[in-house]
């Protein structure tokens, strides 16, 4: 009777050919211990960790000086020194985001990680957000929009949609940053910015009006009033673009006659103009005896009519 020969299967020849080859590394790591032993180790574990750490490094450096590198660029353009200090917060904060990511994409390569799945992954998902993102994209676009006017820069003093006021502190690709003279700091995003009022644009016209009593000598008052403009005129010269003038009477109403005096200055003496205008008038109504108009009540009193008081004229008494 013959007995039949049994092949291996294939299980057994794989298991066979594993044992082979970790015979065969054991044999190379005892004929050369320094090569087999060593080599994998700086090539995959101390060479990537040094990558890393060189771009790690290189990043803090690029971050660390940004903001000069850029400043020092803008002042060597002709930029105005707000829309400067405007362009130059925005290309650092995008600069920021792009070298994160640079720094990101290459230490995922050093860890040989799949970076093209990835992006690929993160187009399908980033595709999947957009449709969800539509504010998002038109606070981007609304902020490349005001950037691109001009219709505000950083240190201009505006008020927003009719609300708030403020001095404008950082406008970025999402948000503007608008802080308060009491010092709040709003946060609007730039979709929401419908209506820009802005004070820092060429000129400016303060009005400051005065009342006086009907019974003052109208003709004195505007004799002072025009000794006031001349006074400020000389005074507040290097920045009076329109020279100050009576605009007239403004109105009339139940205190007195009201009389606006007014001029065009450069922006940046606006708030200034306006406080020296009123304390001048003061000043020199104090020195003509002139009185400034205030809610009053006159009270007459009929000889007929009875009081309580008890004195002269009392009728009880």
């Amino acid at each position: 009777m013959k007995v039949k020969a049994m092949k291996p299967s294939i299980t057994h020849l794989s298991g066979i050919n594993e044992m082979e080859g970790i015979q065969d590394k054991f044999n190379d790591i005892a004929k050369d211990p320094a090569r087999e032993l060593w080599t994998p180790l700086v090539d995959h574990v101390l060479i990537p960790a040094i990558q890393i750490a060189l771009i790690l490094f290189l990043t803090w450096l690029a971050l660390r000086y940004l903001g000069q590198v850029i400043d020092r660029l803008l002042n060597l353009s002709r930029f105005q020194e707000k829309r400067g200090a405007t362009l130059g917060r925005l290309i650092k904060s995008t600069t920021r985001y792009a070298i994160y990511f640079i720094a990101a994409i290459a230490i995922l390569e050093k860890l040989e990680i799949p970076v093209t799945s990835i992006l690929a992954g993160a187009g399908i998902v980033g595709l999947a957000v957009g449709f969800g993102a539509q504010n998002l994209v038109k606070d981007v676009i609304s902020g490349f929009f005001i950037i691109f006017e001009g219709q505000m820069e950083v240190g201009d003093y505006v008020q927003i949609n009719g609300d708030v006021m403020g001095t404008v502190e950082e406008i970025g690709l999402r948000v503007t940053k608008i802080r308060e003279f009491n010092q709040r700091l709003h946060y609007f995003s730039n979709g929401e910015i419908a209506r820009v009022t802005n004070y820092n644009r060429d000129q400016m016209r303060p009005l400051v009006a005065v009342t006086v009593p009907f019974e003052t000598d109208q003709e004195l008052v505007q004799k002072t009033l025009n000794e006031v403009n001349e006074d400020l005129g000389r005074r507040l010269a290097p920045f009076v673009i329109e020279p100050f003038s009576i605009y007239g009477i403004t109105n009339i109403g139940k205190d007195g006659v009201e009389y606006t005096i007014t001029a065009v200055v450069t922006p940046e003496e606006y708030w200034s103009t306006e406080r020296e205008m009123r304390k001048s008038i003061i000043r020199a109504f104090n020195l003509k005896g002139i009185e400034i108009a205030y809610p009053h009540q006159i009270m007459k009193v009929s000889p007929e009519t009875p009081t309580i008081f008890p004195g002269k004229g009392n009728p009880e008494t």
